[in-house]
């Protein structure tokens, strides 16, 4: 593969690998997230809202393919003020939790949590915590950290931000009880404040290395006045190179990665953004629901990557389009990624609704060779 190139691929037409999740007539139906269990459950929860509403969960047995009725959920899950966001986490005594994250980007500000000990079947009622700093999609990422001596933590970093683009960073342990706490929220990128403030950064995905050694943020750049950004760190999320533009086939809004299992390359979902003119920050246009294929390496030198993939198209009946692409990013053991998200699939229907993509990288490789 080329430094200086990337294979475009439509595969919005292949009809065969798209499933329907949800749709309810006069109902926006957004914002999805996705889990993986070890037995291959899929829970993908979504509000029924822009951004807010009553939380939504179903789930899949099969891979993606069917999808349930939607589910019993608890009372406070139905004032929910932002998308949710859900993680698989292992406690320190073994015990597996889900873990699900909504923020609150009004008064009385904070984030709310909920989980579940039993694989999904029962839920908490939300707890709230720090009332008064505004969490937008919190938390955008949930990243398990590591000591000092490469062994694993039982300390997650949440990642959220506010009105006024600060980025900040909370995390997640557990009490001798097993009672989660979440320790007061700190800056991000204090240090970077005016790359932060001009970007306008926010919906930070964490990954890590393939080494296991370093840590990557990719963030949507909100202003348009940059391309997506990206940062590094080597002190698992303590300090961060200056976040510096990625290349513009990643330009787009609210990234979720994965590393495809067979292969080792990276699978990027996100809601495409088209800069039209660098020089006038307004002339802009969401496009549709895309990802990116290609290595860590790639990240770490700037290179466009190996494919550039319109998963399915959006008719979204406004002037910037492109109301899409927030997604539930799971892959399977076999490599079968099982991507889910909302958006306006159909013309002639007037709000979005939420659909699964499925796909694999040898899929694509092949039929690149055919072709």
């Amino acid at each position: 593969m080329e430094d200086n190139k990337i294979i475009y691929i439509d595969i919005s037409k292949d009809y065969d690998r798209q499933f329907l999740v949800d749709k309810e007539e006069g109902q926006y139906l957004g914002h999805p997230d996705s889990v993986l269990l070890d037995d291959g459950t899929i829970y993908t929860f979504y509000p029924k809202g822009h951004g807010k509403g009553p939380i939504v969960m179903k789930k899949s047995m099969d891979g993606g393919s069917t999808w349930s009725n939607r589910l019993t959920t608890p009372a406070s899950w139905n004032d929910s003020q932002e998308t949710p966001t859900i993680y698989l986490i292992e406690k320190p005594d073994g015990r597996k939790r889900l873990e699900l994250i909504s923020g609150l980007p009004r008064d009385p500000g904070g984030f709310k949590t909920a989980y579940s000990e039993d694989g999904g079947e029962t839920w908490t009622e939300f707890e709230h915590y720090f009332e008064g700093l505004h969490a937008l999609v919190a938390h955008a990422s949930l990243t398990r950290l590591k000591k000092t001596d490469g062994s694993w933590d039982y300390r997650w970093m949440g990642i959220f931000h506010d009105d006024e683009y600060n980025n900040w960073k909370t995390y997640l342990s557990f009490d001798e009880s097993g009672k989660e706490c979440w320790s007061i929220p700190e800056r991000l990128l204090e240090e970077y404040d005016n790359i932060e403030k001009y970007a306008g950064l926010c919906e930070i995905e964490v990954i890590r290395s393939p080494k296991g050694d370093q840590l990557v943020l990719l963030a949507r750049a909100q202003h348009k006045r940059t391309n997506a950004m990206i940062a590094f760190s080597d002190d698992e999320g303590l300090s961060w190179t200056p976040p510096m533009e990625m290349c513009n086939y990643l330009m787009g809004e609210r990234h979720k990665a994965e590393y495809d299992p067979i292969s080792g390359r990276l699978l990027i979902t996100f809601r495409e953004i088209i800069r039209r003119d660098k020089e006038d920050f307004d002339n802009w246009v969401a496009g549709d629901w895309c990802a990116w294929v290609g290595t860590y390496d790639d990240l770490v030198n700037n290179r466009p990557g190996q494919y550039f993939i319109k998963l399915m198209e959006d008719f979204t009946p406004t002037l910037r389009s492109g109301d899409c692409g927030y997604t539930g990013n799971v892959v399977l053991p076999d490599g079968t990624f099982v991507l889910t998200s909302y958006g306006y699939w159909d013309e002639k229907y007037d709000k979005p609704y939420i659909m699964t993509v499925k796909l694999k990288l040898d899929e694509i490789d092949n039929s690149i060779s055919i072709a």
